[in-house]
């Protein structure tokens, strides 16, 4: 029978494993909404642009813009400008989805101005750093342990469990934004015409690529889709 220190770093290494895989899991739900709902498109027409421009005024916060923007990183709402950042497909895409991020990020907007934004940004940042230099830390802590593998990465589990904790934690500012989005866009009756399953799958697809972003936007990521 193993003595009950090896259960413990098994099970660290284990959660760890989960912490890890997390944004992945996220990502293959996205992509299973996108396969069943992503190609409907809105009953009333508008664009991703004019659905955030539409939260904006409704939220009374037309002094932020809505660019459309065709870098890498794209999709997000900058605090410091103040502006929403399309991505082209967003900005003029008319389907449920489209409008559905559209009017999450521009909820970030209205939590800036209630002062609720919870510095989001910088912390998504940091998650897609840690998202792209995670198998190397893991690997440079495995050599440096020295033959004590189940140490090294039962130690890089503790660290990759309270990193996961703390990005769901962070998941509840996303979650109040794609809310206060919905509440908008449903008061301009946009979203009228589409059964509540296909509503509700958009904006949550809406928050599952925030959840997802650790794994979305990094280099590993796309070596598996070669």
């Amino acid at each position: 029978m193993p003595g009950l220190p090896f259960k413990i770093l098994l099970a660290l290494c284990l959660g760890g494993a989960f912490a890890v895989l997390l944004p992945w899991m996220a990502w293959r739900r996205l992509l299973s909404l996108r396969r069943s709902h992503g190609g409907t498109l809105l009953v009333r027409g508008v664009s991703g642009a004019q659905a955030a421009r539409i939260v904006l005024l409704r939220g009374e916060v037309p002094q932020v813009d809505v660019d459309e923007t065709s870098l890498a990183v794209n999709d997000f709402y900058s605090a410091h400008e103040p502006a929403i950042k399309l991505s082209p497909g967003t900005y003029h895409g008319r389907a449920l989805f489209d409008v559905a991020r559209a009017a999450r990020l521009a909820g970030h907007a209205l939590q800036h101005r209630d002062r609720k934004l919870g510095g989001l940004s910088a912390w998504d940042s940091f998650m897609i750093l840690w998202g792209n230099a995670w198998p190397v830390i893991l690997v440079l802590l495995v050599l440096a342990g020295r033959g004590r593998f189940l140490w090294a990465a039962a130690g890089f589990g503790v660290l990759a469990m309270v990193l996961a904790f703390a990005h769901v934690v962070k998941h509840a500012h996303v979650k109040d934004a794609a809310r206060r989005g919905r509440k908008e866009l449903e008061g301009a009756r946009l979203l009228d015409g589409h059964p509540p399953e296909e509503v509700e799958a958009a904006f949550t697809a809406a928050c599952l690529e925030h959840l997802a972003l650790p794994y979305s936007r990094t280099w590993w990521k796309l070596l598996l889709l070669r």
